[in-house]
């Protein structure tokens, strides 16, 4: 077997074996739902006269402009924790055991990580769907639905290493937590809630490159208006870049603990 088979296999092995650990445990995704669902539906009446702002533009309801927001937030969510796997996986021996086995060392990352781009994927989706039945629109039809789940599989791939880092060098859950909890200022900084002209002068300099909205904007467009691919090239631009910085580290940090 080649190399290239050898490592797709035990990743595939792996990735199994890590999405089964994910759904097994309910409160795992219920959480991960639970926080951007509450939002949607208590904001969305709470301040659903807000849109008769101008900055709003033609913009006639909030639960459409909320609903990008929270499905962004939800794939961030879905990998804002998945360090501990590994954590655990350390802890308990079973990571030891792994290395001891005629595997690639590589394969064993790539088992955690490559299931957190259907995870980040599939609980956007159960929030998309929820939106649209609350009334959200989605012009793009089946194929926006579709390209939103891979732009949300990827961003949570891009933002995974915000929790593998601090895991991986730390062995710490306190030190993981502290720094996932750092996402959410990302979150409230972004254009999720309101358009970037609501905003203070200085979050607008940060909203500039805030990579949490590039994504939103990218959704929102697929719902709102139709395939914006200056959106869309702007969103992957911006995972692409933060993906490779965090995937670096992260891949520096397991070989450290791998050695």
């Amino acid at each position: 077997m080649s190399t290239v088979a050898a490592f797709t296999m035990e990743t595939y092995r792996l990735g199994l074996r890590t999405i089964r650990r994910f759904v097994r445990v309910p409160a795992n995704w219920i959480s991960i739902v639970f926080f951007p669902l509450i939002q949607l539906l208590v904001f969305s009446q709470l301040y659903k006269d807000i849109v008769q702002l101008p900055a709003f533009g033609k913009q006639i309801s909030y639960l459409a402009y909320l609903a990008p927001g929270q499905i962004a937030f939800t794939a961030l969510m879905a990998v804002a924790w998945s360090g501990y796997g590994m954590l655990v996986e350390y802890r308990t021996g079973y990571l030891d055991k792994l290395r001891s086995y005629p595997i690639g060392r590589w394969s064993i990352l790539a088992g955690e990580m490559v299931p957190l781009f259907f995870q980040s994927a599939v609980m956007a989706g159960i929030v998309l769907i929820v939106s649209l039945l609350l009334g959200a629109t989605l012009v793009t039809g089946v194929g926006g639905f579709l390209l939103i789940l891979v732009l949300s599989g990827a961003f949570g791939i891009a933002f995974a290493g915000t929790s593998f880092i601090p895991a991986l060098l730390t062995k710490s859950e306190q030190a993981t937590s502290t720094i996932s909890l750092l996402l959410f200022p990302l979150v409230f900084m972004s254009t999720a809630f309101v358009p970037e002209a609501l905003m203070p002068g200085w979050m607008q300099a940060v909203n500039a490159y805030n990579p949490v909205t590039f994504i939103i904007e990218a959704i929102r467009a697929l719902m709102v208006t139709g395939y914006d691919w200056s959106a869309i090239g702007k969103a992957v631009l911006s995972m692409a870049a933060l993906g490779a910085v965090l995937q670096g580290v992260t891949f520096w940090a397991f070989g450290r603990l791998a050695r």
